[in-house]
């Protein structure tokens, strides 16, 4: 099969999983179901590889890394520290309120756990990858602390997940903007130089 049609059908399964999902959540999930949607046979499901489970996450980390270079390319400010900021909220209000996430917290949170208590999954390191660079340059032009940028990025990425698994909890007390707002200053805050 040439590349390109790969790469097609890898997107329609993707596309054929978070539709799933969103409907029955992952235990009702089949790849029966999902070749269905996708218009593929159930061998080019499991000739991808990695199960149903897997699939979920592909289409995870494909809907996070969607989301997060939408935020980034419209991150506005006049800093880096400025614009990673705006970057930083604007990814997590996105991801607190994507359908695929909310599903998935809904139907199947234990799915996330290990990202939370074990190791760092595919859209959290991708994350870090994309933060560390933004931090780099901010460091260089002097809007953020002077510091190592993969640990600040590391800790940027704990502090803020939370905010996304929990929205629901938080949402309860708080409107989008007044945590728009707080999480502003706590990126804003961690970020910003010590006043000399």
């Amino acid at each position: 099969m040439p590349q390109h049609d790969e790469s097609r059908t890898d997107q329609d399964l993707l596309a054929a999983v978070r539709e799933e999902v969103l409907a029955y959540g992952v235990r009702r999930a089949t790849a029966t179901s999902i070749a269905a949607r996708a218009g593929v046979s159930r061998m080019t499901v499991y000739r991808r590889g990695g199960g149903v489970k897997q699939l979920v996450l592909d289409a995870l980390s494909r809907e996070f890394e969607t989301q997060i270079a939408e935020v980034v390319s419209g991150a506005r400010g006049e800093t880096v520290r400025d614009r990673l900021t705006d970057a930083v909220v604007g990814g997590v209000s996105a991801l607190a309120s994507s359908p695929l996430v909310t599903a998935l917290l809904r139907h199947d949170p234990e799915l996330l756990v290990p990202y939370l208590v074990d190791r760092l999954g595919h859209s959290q390191a991708a994350f870090v990858g994309v933060v560390t660079p933004l931090l780099q340059a901010g460091i260089g032009e002097g809007s953020v602390r002077d510091a190592d940028a993969e640990a600040l990025a590391m800790v940027l990425l704990h502090a803020v997940q939370g905010f996304v698994v929990s929205s629901g909890i938080i949402r309860l007390d708080l409107s989008q903007d007044e945590v728009d707002d707080e999480l502003r200053h706590l990126i804003d805050g961690y970020l910003r130089p010590a006043q000399s």
